[in-house]
């Protein structure tokens, strides 16, 4: 019979809708130490979507889903952006899996990576990308001495004999040493090493236990335990990307320069005292608001191949985007740029009013970022109704544009107030609603 260890995960009256069809229907079922459960159907029957909906990727109907620690997860897709390094993915899973990233060798040579470290995930074959995923999905049970489950969707598709071979003896050894696993594939040489079959139809199950293999003189990667902080990966997995394509900087960059220089060419040949104050604030601003209004280059990293779920399951809390250092100092400067430029090489008399500008700007960078991480943790990806959010950021720009050249700071406070409020409080609320 199946394994009677303690449960790792239980799942109670689970029901899950695509749409209006109702995929799974009141499923029950725990999974203990030591087993290995494996999902069985036809294609579309629900196998991914059990799985998915365990990481809390897409949103149950109804049912309870009792977790005791954190997990692995391989996804249908990769979950792995073609811009990072070999060696960084791996060093990124084993954070959030609590190991030692020193460690990292180690894995490599398990799996004989280690050749291929330094070689960037887009350079690698479809085989070799799928196997870095089975790898993060195996990380927590690497790194973890105490027994944690994984789940895997299809994780042999793709792989060499030897690959699987290798898969095969890790899960016996790992259920063995307790760790748990639910794995959604039609690959004999995988369903033969089930402690427990679930065959799924018709949104019910029906379950079968077998008892679990021994194995032995199989050797593990020797991993350390280390706490890690998923933020603090998430944070450097998208550091070393932005560093590595420029793509933030690009994404901004372009924005900021085409609108001067149109702004430019428009007043070349015109008296620029002839332009009227508010006019000209708007000018001024106009670049900066323009590049911050752009859509987050993260976004981009966390759509490629399913990145985005990835690190969602794994934090098990709304994602947010980060902002570069460099977009903020662009940001910054584009007013002074812009101003330098457009009053033949003077700036607004009053500073302290072309600053406060100039931060609100970058207020509206950060509240910009916060409405595109809602919209990425809303059930339904680009809701219609989420950019109209980014409309209310057009307040700021007017209201600066009508005191940054024609009125001084003591004479504008109440607007002054009122335009950094606007986009600080964007900024602070649509993390909460991310988390509703």
């Amino acid at each position: 019979m199946g394994s009677n260890g303690e449960q790792l995960l239980g799942v109670k009256n689970l029901t899950v809708l695509r749409g209006t069809r109702k995929i799974l229907n009141k499923i029950n079922f725990n999974l203990n130490q030591g087993d290995i459960l494996i999902l069985e159907g036809e294609n579309g029957c629900g196998k991914s979507t059990l799985i998915e909906a365990i990481a809390k990727i897409i949103p149950t109907q109804s049912g309870k889903i009792d977790l005791n620690s954190s997990f692995g997860l391989t996804l249908q897709k990769n979950g792995i952006n073609g811009d990072e390094l070999v060696s960084e993915r791996l060093t990124y899973a084993m954070m959030s899996a609590n190991g030692d990233p020193s460690d990292v060798n180690s894995v490599l040579k398990h799996w004989d990576f280690t050749h291929r470290k330094s070689d960037l995930v887009s350079h690698l074959s479809f085989g070799l990308k799928r196997k870095i995923s089975i790898i993060q999905g195996l990380m927590p049970g690497y790194c973890s001495k105490k027994p944690i489950f994984s789940l895997l969707d299809e994780p042999t598709e793709g792989l060499d004999q030897k690959s699987v071979e290798l898969l095969t003896k890790d899960l016996l050894a790992l259920a063995n040493l307790g760790h748990g696993f639910i794995i959604a594939t039609h690959d004999s040489r995988i369903t033969e090493i089930a402690t427990r079959k679930c065959i799924i139809k018709d949104g019910g199950a029906l379950f079968n236990d077998y008892e679990l293999k021994k194995i032995e003189n199989h050797e593990l990667p020797n991993v350390s335990y280390k706490i890690g902080k998923i933020n603090v990966a998430k944070r450097q997995w998208s550091k070393s990307i932005s560093y590595r394509t420029k793509l933030p900087l690009l994404k901004r960059g372009l924005p900021l320069i085409t609108s001067i220089l149109v702004i430019l060419g428009l007043i070349l040949n015109i008296n620029r005292d002839l332009i009227p104050a508010n006019i000209t604030g708007g000018l001024i601003l106009l670049p900066g608001f323009l590049a911050s209004l752009v859509k987050p280059a993260e976004l981009e990293y966390l759509q490629e191949d399913r990145c985005g779920d990835w690190w969602k399951a794994m934090s098990n809390e709304p994602l947010i985007l980060h902002t570069t250092i460099q977009e903020i100092i662009m940001i910054l400067l584009a007013p002074l740029i812009t101003s330098f430029l457009i009053l033949n090489g003077t700036i607004p008399d009053d500073k302290i009013l072309l600053s406060i500008c100039s931060i609100t700007i970058v207020l509206v960078l950060l509240a910009n970022n916060s409405i595109y991480s809602l919209t990425e943790n809303l059930p339904r990806k680009n809701a219609t109704y989420v950019p109209l959010l980014t409309i209310i950021l057009i307040w700021p720009f007017i209201i600066s544009s009508n005191i940054i050249l024609n009125d001084q700071f003591s004479n504008s406070i109440n607007e002054v107030i009122l335009v950094i409020i606007i986009p600080t409080l964007i900024y602070l609320v649509t993390p909460i609603l991310s988390k509703k």
